[in-house]
């Protein structure tokens, strides 16, 4: 397995309020992690990297046999004690009140997958030729759309759009969202900040990491394609290879 990592300030932003991470663990596991910042000047970078730095430490140490219940357990352990962190720091901060951050991880292993987040950071698996996103946006226009009180376009471009209705850090109580699947030969992960998922379609998302040379190819150019649509918002991107990922269709295999 392999992983690529990207973050990029954007076109407009002064600061850069998202932060992730991939650590690859000696026993052959993945963790990834992506985290959108709110909160203003310092605040949102703090809130998410000390989200980032936590969950890093806390899963640094995994047995080797790890079963897809336990890999459920440690991460949903791992992000709430992140969420206790960034609450208790916003709340003894005065300059920090009221800052919290999404948060999208996941623990891969060769065989399966565990995937838990906060928020609307996305993460994405693309599987023949499809992709399909994992996440549940955790806002207020998602809310209204599966309610059915506006539709799918109006979702788009609704005023309220950047409204979560559940985040890291910013109560003392929070609920993390988390599934276990299995992890298909072939598969690819796309962990995302909405800085990318705002900006380029879930079908661009897959074709742009079907046809580069490379995941680290791919992730510079869904990077570019945010920027180059706007790049309002910071961007992070990370994608994850699975288990005899085939050559991406734009690269040469020789024999």
């Amino acid at each position: 397995m392999q992983a690529a990592y990207k973050t990029h300030i954007g076109c407009v932003r002064a600061f850069n309020e998202d932060t992730g991470a991939v650590v690859n663990l000696h026993n052959g596991y993945i963790v990834a992690i992506v985290a959108d910042g709110m909160g203003g000047h310092q605040a949102g970078d703090v809130a998410s990297l000390m989200a980032v730095d936590i969950v890093k430490m806390e899963l640094q140490e995994l047995p080797d046999r790890l079963t897809p219940d336990d890999a459920i357990d440690r991460l949903d352990r791992a992000i709430l004690l992140a969420n206790d962190a960034v609450y208790n720091y916003s709340k003894s901060h005065d300059d920090c009140h009221g800052m919290g951050t999404t948060v999208a991880a996941c623990i891969v292993s060769k065989e399966w997958l565990v995937i838990g987040h906060i928020g609307d950071s996305r993460i994405y698996r693309v599987s023949n030729e499809e992709i399909t996103q994992l996440t549940n946006d955790h806002s207020l226009v998602n809310e209204l759309l599966r309610n059915g009180q506006i539709t799918a376009e109006e979702a788009v471009n609704h005023p309220q759009k950047n409204i979560l209705i559940r985040a890291l850090g910013t109560d003392h109580n929070v609920e993390v969202e988390l599934k276990a699947m299995e992890w298909e030969a072939g598969d690819q992960l796309l962990l995302c900040s909405d800085g990318l998922s705002n900006k380029v379609s879930a079908d661009d998302m897959a074709y742009t990491m079907q046809n580069a040379a490379t995941i680290e190819d791919a992730v510079d150019n869904l990077i570019e394609k945010a920027l180059q649509a706007g790049g309002e918002d910071n961007i992070t991107a990370i994608i994850v290879a699975g288990p005899d990922s085939p050559p991406p269709r734009g690269s040469e295999v020789t024999e």
